[in-house]
């Protein structure tokens, strides 16, 4: 079960200025590639090195065609966009490509991933 702490945030409306409670998600710790490898391994039929390498191919080639300006959709997972811009300029001609600056690589969850959100049930962390 996924946990929360409860943080406090100033609300100020006109002059009254109140504090309010939320909720806030907290990890419960990192999964990271090994991990998920090893868990692959023993639901499907590819080991641990197999799911790493197919695993690190796939990112690989998603930098390779977000840097040529491509959009990578990965079913399932999601889709991956870069996001740039530039200064304003007074006319066309100004804008040159050396005037764009990649911003962020954005992520846009898959349905599929993003049903995941509710089957999500929280309690409270304890302190400690």
């Amino acid at each position: 079960m996924a946990k929360y702490v409860v943080r406090t945030k100033k609300s100020v409306l006109g002059e009254e200025e109140k504090v309010q409670y939320y909720g806030v998600p907290v990890s419960s710790g990192v999964i990271d590639l090994k991990y998920i490898a090893d868990e692959a391994s023993v639901r499907g039929s590819l080991t641990p090195e197999d799911v790493i390498a197919a695993i690190s191919v796939v990112a690989r080639l998603t930098r390779k065609h977000l840097a040529m300006g491509d959009t990578v959709n990965l079913n399932g997972l999601g889709l991956f966009t870069v996001s740039a811009s530039s200064e304003g300029c007074d006319t066309p001609e100004e804008c040159t490509p050396a005037k764009v600056k990649p911003l962020r690589v954005c992520y846009k969850a898959d349905p599929e991933m993003r049903r995941v959100l509710a089957e999500i049930k929280y309690e409270k962390r304890e302190k400690g």
